[in-house]
């Protein structure tokens, strides 16, 4: 793209190319000054809420192992990011996490309890939550109301206060014009926030997120890292399993690394993308031979501003020293 002579980079090979000829031989500032402790500090402290040891599982005896010999611990008020390839045993580990499926080998806990002594009941009413990757599969009503309604139909309280809940929820997710309708008729992005309605509406203490962005828009998602900062305002600790680095790198506590069913690496989210030649984000591929740490569009603009002006500020000084 090119406007007033200028040329603005619209892809990886061209950013890096500005960049190399911006900073090349210049005395720049490499890293960004921040830190996570701000972050960490928040949960870091807190109990653990979720506890694996040792987990081994597989589908079948004869099949070979999903998960291997994983071992984990997530704090109360954690956004933990999974991330990795396909098949890599993500989903499988959240379905271990939330008691849907049983270990062969090894021990999940919940809230210091062993997950197996939970009776179903207990785990889905105010514990856990969980969006599943395909949002179709949580729907069972003829309408997006009839649908929310099902998911508080045995909470204790009055059908006002039912009725209030469901409206603040509907319109929190921007699905209140969509109430009347079917939800296989919804577009796949309504979808997902349909059924992100109904697991809020459960008000869990763990909420469990299986690709929570798909099909969302750009402008959605910074409403739902809005929604999420909220729920972890309140202490909810959010699981998240991702293909959405980018989301991962703006919100999440702390990220791990999937592989062959066991985690590679676990870090803060600065540490594990820059640190990282394959997963990691666009910004960082982009910008890596000049800034060491930058990992987001806003970091990458950041230090680009901060050293246009400290290359423009010794440019003049040597011109005035001239």
């Amino acid at each position: 793209m090119v406007e007033n002579n200028i040329i603005y980079p619209i892809n990886v090979k061209e950013g890096r190319l500005w960049m190399d000829k911006k900073f090349r031989n210049k005395h720049i500032s490499k890293n960004l000054e921040t830190t996570n402790l701000e972050l960490q500090d928040r949960y870091i402290d807190k109990d653990i809420v979720i506890k694996m040891k040792d987990v081994w599982f597989k589908y079948d005896k004869n099949l070979p192992d999903v998960v291997k010999d994983l071992s984990l611990e997530i704090h109360r008020g954690e956004f933990y990011s999974i991330v990795g390839g396909n098949g890599t045993g993500k989903s499988t580990t959240i379905s271990l996490m939330s008691g849907i499926n049983k270990p062969y080998r090894g021990k999940v806990e919940l809230f210091g309890k062993d997950i197996k002594k939970y009776s179903n009941k207990e785990l889905f009413t105010n514990n856990i939550g969980v969006l599943p990757q395909d949002p179709q599969s949580i729907f069972v009503k003829k309408t997006v109301e009839l649908d929310l309604n099902e998911m508080i139909s045995r909470k204790k309280i009055s059908k006002d206060d039912k009725k209030n809940r469901i409206k603040h929820i509907a319109k929190l997710v921007e699905i209140d014009n969509l109430l009347q309708q079917h939800p296989y008729d919804l577009s796949g992005g309504e979808q997902q926030r349909a059924a992100l309605a109904k697991v809020l509406l459960l008000e869990p203490k763990i909420l469990i997120l299986d690709e929570p962005t798909k099909g969302l828009d750009a402008g959605f998602k910074v409403k739902l890292a809005k929604i999420l900062n909220q729920l972890l305002d309140l202490d909810v600790t959010i699981i998240m399993v991702s293909h959405d680095i980018e989301f991962c790198s703006m919100y999440a506590h702390r990220c791990s690394l999937f592989f062959d069913g066991s985690i590679v690496t676990t870090n803060e989210p600065r540490k594990f993308f820059s640190g990282n030649s394959f997963y990691t984000t666009v910004a960082n591929r982009m910008s890596r031979q000049v800034f060491e740490n930058a990992i987001t569009c806003e970091d990458v603009i950041s230090l680009c501003k901060v050293n246009c002006n400290q290359v423009k500020s010794i440019n003049e000084n040597k011109l005035k020293a001239l």
